[in-house]
């Protein structure tokens, strides 16, 4: 037992950069499929591709499910499982629905997420990495799900980035919307999420600056001193 333990640590530790590159490695074949269009054998064979790395993630999910051990029959052992694998179990379970294609996001944000600890370097995860993330994947579902259907306006990648820039700011210029089923369900939950993002983003810097002028007083009070 002990032994597996550590055999699971040791994994824990190398798997991490290889997840960060399948991560982006989903997201590029599902973006080329959409902007692409292959058809058959090279459409199947990125088909297994994504099949091959969704099934990484599904097994590293397992993994920790097994390190977690005991840990997990407590409700508080389960309840820091889940608060310390919750994007995970999220990266490892959605982006299994074709519906939920737009998770694909999560496999990206997932191997990401362990090289942002600190307080600055969050607020560069949800700049610099979710929320461009975000933009670039809801634009190729919508894409996916509006092109060629009668009476749609989202038909090039060009209107599925703008749509989305103005969804995610809440902005909603009216000028490019989806109509299909699929299209709508992705638009509103890229609202949500530029809403969450955003608010996210503001009570980061909030606290930032907040912890600056905490310095400054903590400096002004030794020198009084």
């Amino acid at each position: 037992m002990a032994a597996m333990k550590r055999a699971l640590n040791s994994y824990f530790d190398k798997i991490e950069p290889v997840l960060l590159v399948l991560g982006f490695s989903f997201l590029a074949v599902y973006a080329y499929q959409v902007l692409a269009q292959p058809t058959g054998a090279a459409y199947d064979a990125l088909s297994i591709a994504q099949v091959f790395i969704y099934a990484v993630f599904l097994i590293d999910l397992v993994l920790r499910l097994i390190g977690a051990g005991k840990e997990l029959l407590t409700l508080a052992g389960f309840l820091q499982f889940l608060k310390r694998n919750w994007l995970a179990i999220a990266a490892a379970i959605l982006p299994a629905f074709r519906a939920f294609r737009v998770f694909g996001v999560l496999l990206v944000i997932r191997g990401v997420a362990p090289l942002f600890r600190t307080r600055a370097s969050k607020v560069g995860l949800v700049v610099a990495v979710s929320l461009p993330l975000t933009l670039f994947t809801a634009a190729i579902a919508a894409l996916e799900a509006e092109r060629g259907v009668a009476g749609s306006n989202i038909n090039t990648f060009g209107d599925a980035i703008w749509w989305s820039i103005a969804s995610v700011t809440t902005v909603g210029y009216g000028d490019k919307f989806p109509i299909t089923p699929d299209g709508r369900f992705i638009a509103s939950l890229l609202m949500v999420v530029g809403i969450a993002l955003f608010s996210a983003l503001t009570a980061l810097m909030a606290a930032w600056v907040m912890g600056e002028r905490r310095l400054e007083l903590e400096k002004e009070r030794q020198k009084n001193e």
